[in-house]
C-alpha cells in the first residue's frame, strides 16, 4: 500500500495533537493524555523561551499551566527518568525503564560508601535536593560532606533507580526512595527483551501514527549501550511478529517503508486547521528526529545553539513554525521577562512560502499567543528573511492590540 506524503503528514500530526486545536482537550486531563500519547515529555535546561517540558504541552493545550506538571508528579501519574533524553513519562511505563536502570548499575560505578550514607540520610530526613549536601556544617561519618562527589553520586543513584525524583523545586530535583514514589499498582517486574521491544514499537507507532524502523529505534543508543542488547534486531523481530499478528501493516511513502495500523489509517483527517501558526520547541516530539522531519516535511532543521555564533544561519535557538501540515520557517527569539518584551531576532521563511493575508493573520495570532505564554506583553521584531518582509511584519507584529 502506498500513501502520499501529504496524507502521511496528516496521520502523523493528528497523533501528535498538532493538526487541530485542543485535540487532547483542556486542562490537566489533557496534559495527562498528551504524555500518554507522546510517550515522553523532554526536560531541557535552555530557557530563552519557556523550557521544553512547558513549551511542548502549551503548543497542544490552550489553557496549559506549568503547575499541571507538578500536580501529575504529585499524584504519581508521571515519573522522571531517561527516554532518549531526560523526560517525564507515564508511570504505567515504569517497568520499561528498569532495563536502563539495571544497565546503568552494571556499567557505571560510584562511591558506594557515600551512596549508602546519602540513602540513609534520605531515609531518615525525607526527600532532599543536591544543595542539601552543600552544608559543610553537616558532618558525615568519618568526615565532611563533599558537595560535588555527593552530587555525582546522587545522579548515579537516580539513573540506576536507587533514588527517584519525587518533585522539582525551582527546576531542581528533589530525591526520595523509590518505595515512597512508586504507586503500589505499578508493575515493577523487569520485562523480557521481547516484551520491551514490543512496547517500544507499539508506543512509537501510536505516538507517530506511522514510523519507519529507524524512527522506532530513534536515539536508543544510550539504552543499547547500557542494557548491552542488540535492540535493532529485537525491534525488527517485534515488527515482524506484530505484522504476522495483523496488529501492524507496512506502507510505502516515497522510497521508505513505514509501519502503522489500519485503525490509524482509517481515521485520516480531511480538514486541516490553519487559524494560527504553531511555534514548536526544538525538542518537540514532532521534530526531534531531524531525518524524519526532512523526509516528511522537506524541512532541513538543525538546532544551532551548540555552534559558534559565526556559523549560525538561523540563530541561537530557532523555533520551527508549523502552518497546517507544513513547516514554513523558523523563529529565533528570546523572552525578556524582566521587561515583558518578546524579542524576535530573526523570522526566516522557507523559499516556497508566500506570505499572503491568511498566513500573515495566522502568524500574528500564533506569535501573540506564544508571547503571552512567555509572560511578555510587547513584541519586537529585528529582522525577517526575506528582508523585504521585515517592514510589513514589524507593522503587523509590533502594532497596537
Amino acid at each position: 500500500m502506498d500513501l502520499s506524503l501529504r496524507d502521511a503528514r496528516k496521520v502523523f500530526l493528528k497523533q501528535q495533537g498538532l493538526l487541530r486545536d485542543n485535540e487532547f482537550g483542556r486542562g490537566i486531563n489533557a496534559l495527562r493524555r498528551v504524555i500518554n500519547r507522546l510517550g515522553y515529555l523532554q526536560i531541557d535546561t535552555i530557557s530563552v523561551v519557556n523550557r521544553a517540558h512547558e513549551h511542548i504541552p502549551a503548543t497542544r493545550i490552550e489553557n496549559f499551566e506549568a503547575v499541571h506538571l507538578d500536580r501529575l508528579m504529585k499524584e504519581r501519574s508521571i515519573y522522571e527518568h531517561w527516554s532518549h533524553a531526560a523526560a517525564f513519562m507515564p508511570f504505567e511505563h515504569y517497568q520499561y525503564s528498569l532495563p536502563v536502570m539495571q544497565g546503568w548499575r552494571d556499567s557505571r560505578s560510584c562511591d558506594r560508601k557515600l551512596a549508602a550514607l546519602i540513602i540513609e540520610r534520605i531515609r531518615e530526613e525525607g526527600p532532599l535536593q543536591s544543595r542539601d549536601f552543600e552544608d559543610t556544617g553537616h558532618k558525615e561519618r568519618g568526615g565532611w560532606w563533599a558537595w560535588k562527589p555527593a552530587k555525582r553520586v546522587l545522579e548515579h543513584l537516580f539513573f540506576s533507580g536507587e533514588l527517584m525524583v519525587t518533585r522539582r523545586e525551582g527546576f531542581q530535583k528533589v530525591f526520595d526512595l523509590p518505595e515512597n514514589v512508586i504507586p503500589e499498582h505499578i508493575d515493577t517486574s523487569v520485562p523480557t527483551i521481547d516484551a520491551w521491544a514490543r512496547h517500544i514499537v507499539l508506543k512509537q507507532v501510536c505516538a507517530l501514527g506511522l514510523a519507519t524502523e529507524l524512527d522506532i529505534g530513534y536515539s536508543r543508543a544510550t539504552i543499547v549501550r547500557l542494557a548491552k542488547i542488540n535492540l535493532k534486531a529485537d525491534i525488527r523481530k517485534a515488527i515482524d511478529d506484530l505484522i504476522a499478528e495483523r496488529t501492524l501493516q507496512s506502507i510505502d511513502i516515497g522510497d521508505q517503508t513505514y509501519y502503522t495500523t489500519s485503525d490509524l489509517l482509517g481515521h485520516l483527517p480531511l480538514r486541516i486547521a490553519k487559524n494560527q501558526v504553531r511555534i514548536l520547541s526544538p525538542f518537540d516530539n514532532s521534530v526531534i528526529n531531524r531525518k524524519r522531519t526532512q523526509h516528511l516535511f522537506d524541512f532541513d532543521y538543525q538546532l544551532e545553539c551548540y555552534l559558534p555564533a559565526p556559523k549560525r544561519k538561523f540563530g541561537y535557538f530557532s523555533l520551527p513554525l508549523l502552518y497546517g501540515d507544513e513547516l514554513i520557517g523558523r523563529m529565533d527569539a528570546k523572552a525578556d521577562r524582566k521587561t515583558g518584551v518578546f524579542i524576535i531576532n530573526q523570522l526566516a521563511f522557507e523559499p516556497k512560502v508566500t506570505l499572503d493575508d491568511q498566513l500573515t493573520s495566522a502568524l500574528d495570532r500564533g506569535i501573540e499567543k506564544f508571547c503571552i505564554d512567555q509572560n511578555c506583553h510587547t513584541i519586537k521584531l529585528k529582522t525577517a528573511t526575506p528582508k523585504e518582509l521585515t517592514r510589513r511584519l514589524k507593522a503587523v507584529l509590533e502594532g497596537e492590540r
